[in-house]
């Protein structure tokens, strides 16, 4: 058996080759890459470095030549482009023979939701089910890697702002998520056709806010941003204007308890509860 992962030089995709590292051998493995010389260490290791574009059909269906099975990675750019590429990919896999498609979709996968990027995934989902291919649908739910990013205005101001009211989310790390897509991939026929919830323990950001407290020794509390003046912010950093836009209605979203939702999915593809917040927190402040 052989397993593609695309974007295996990203965030997700690295992680997810080192869970894999753990499970199959390294001639089991191909990474689809944009850019080959980022992937020399990976290549060391004997891993199978292939150039993918999803921007360019014979390119993808060039890297998905004799993969058994492949995994999808979501890029970073706005909806309509990321729709046409998560098509071209899934055309590519198909016209490649590929047998069998792992997709990292999204915990609220629906085209009306106020996370724009929702829409993809929503999208992605359906056109892999009506492609023929078996598949695994894993929905991930929000990483509580992305909490960091305003620790440090916290620990220097006292507030951890967002324009979240009340609502919570159901946070799950980055590293888990990757080893649960490791899973899948290693064991495909234990998975076909499957749609997995993939979340952590719904958290307020107020007790989100205590636990940095605690973890620090900072006198930090939750400020509840005016939905505005948190977009103005975004906006200010330079942001390209649909990641403002998505972040935003992710907001919106959390008020509206879309994210609450939770699952023992994690636990059944893994074995294991997934890292609470809690402990992830005070793991990366120490």
């Amino acid at each position: 058996m052989k397993i593609l992962v695309t974007g295996a030089t990203g965030q997700l995709g690295s992680l997810v080759v080192k869970h894999l590292l753990t499970r199959v051998s390294a001639d089991q493995i191909a990474a689809s890459v944009r850019n080959v010389a980022k992937a020399q260490e990976m290549a060391a290791k004997g891993i199978d470095v292939r150039h993918g574009d999803f921007d360019d059909l014979a390119l993808m269906t060039n890297a998905f030549k004799g993969i058994d099975i492949a995994l999808i990675i979501s890029g970073e750019t706005d909806v309509e482009t990321r729709i046409k590429q998560h098509r071209t990919a899934v055309d590519a896999a198909k016209a490649a023979g590929v047998s069998h498609l792992v997709y990292t979709s999204f915990i609220d996968a629906r085209p009306e939701s106020p996370f724009t990027y929702a829409a993809i995934h929503a999208d992605t989902e359906s056109y892999i089910k009506a492609s023929g291919l078996s598949f695994t649908l894993l929905r991930n739910s929000f990483y509580t890697d992305l909490l960091m990013a305003g620790v440090p205005h916290a620990l220097e101001t006292g507030d951890f702002g967002a324009p979240a009211g009340n609502g919570k989310v159901s946070y799950i790390p980055r590293n888990d998520l990757a080893e649960a897509v490791a899973a899948v991939l290693a064991n495909p026929a234990d998975h076909v056709n499957q749609t997995y919830e993939l979340s952590g323990t719904p958290i307020g950001f107020a007790d989100i806010a205590a636990i940095i407290a605690n973890a620090t020794g900072k006198d930090i509390r939750y400020a509840d941003l005016p939905p505005e003046v948190h977009t103005g912010i975004l906006a200010s950093f330079g942001l390209p204007g649909h990641l403002v836009e998505a972040l935003s209605g992710m907001y919106v979203g959390t008020r509206n308890g879309d994210y609450e939702q939770t699952s023992d999915d994690f636990a059944k593809v893994v074995g294991r509860a997934p890292q609470s917040t809690a402990d992830f927190l005070k793991e990366a402040l120490k």
